[in-house]
C-alpha cells in the first residue's frame, strides 16, 4: 500500500487530534470554585463563589497562581491540573504562612480588583459583601 501526501496529512491530523484529547481534559477546570477558610461554621463570613472560567479568559494562569522564590513566581503551569492538590491556595498559605489563607485570599482578590478599577476598567467587589455570600 502506498501513502500518498494526503493520506499522511490526513493520519497525522488525526493523530495529533487525539492526543489533544487527554490535555483538554487535564485543563478543564470547575466554572465556579467555592473558596472558604475552613469548615462550615468555623469562618465568620459565608464562602466566596468565584467565577474561576471569568477570570480565565480575562488573565494568564501565572497571574494569580505563584510560586515566589527570589522575587521570581518559578511555578511550572503545568502543574495547574485540576485534582492536584499543590495548586490549591491552602497548600502553602496554612496557619504557619505568611500571609496565612485570608491574607492571601484578600491581598490576590481585592488588590487586583482596586488596580484593574483604577486603570478604567471593570472590575470585581471589593467590599466583604459583595463577595461572602454573594450569588450572581
Amino acid at each position: 500500500m502506498t501513502w500518498n501526501k494526503r493520506s499522511l496529512i490526513w493520519v497525522a491530523a488525526i493523530i495529533v487530534i487525539i492526543g489533544l484529547i487527554p490535555m483538554t481534559v487535564a485543563l478543564a477546570q470547575e466554572e465556579e470554585i467555592e473558596l472558604s477558610m475552613g469548615s462550615p461554621g468555623e469562618s465568620q463570613r459565608p464562602p466566596v463563589i468565584f467565577p474561576h472560567e471569568v477570570h480565565m479568559g480575562l488573565y494568564e494562569c501565572l497571574d494569580c497562581h505563584h510560586d515566589y522564590q527570589n522575587g521570581v513566581n518559578v511555578l511550572d503551569e503545568n502543574n495547574l491540573e485540576e485534582g492536584n492538590p499543590a495548586i490549591r491556595c491552602a497548600n502553602c498559605h496554612n496557619d504557619q504562612a505568611s500571609p496565612d489563607l485570608q491574607k492571601a485570599f484578600h491581598r490576590q482578590c481585592i488588590e487586583c480588583h482596586i488596580e484593574v478599577r483604577k486603570s478604567g476598567q471593570p472590575s470585581g467587589p471589593e467590599m466583604c459583601g459583595n463577595c461572602h455570600g454573594a450569588k450572581d
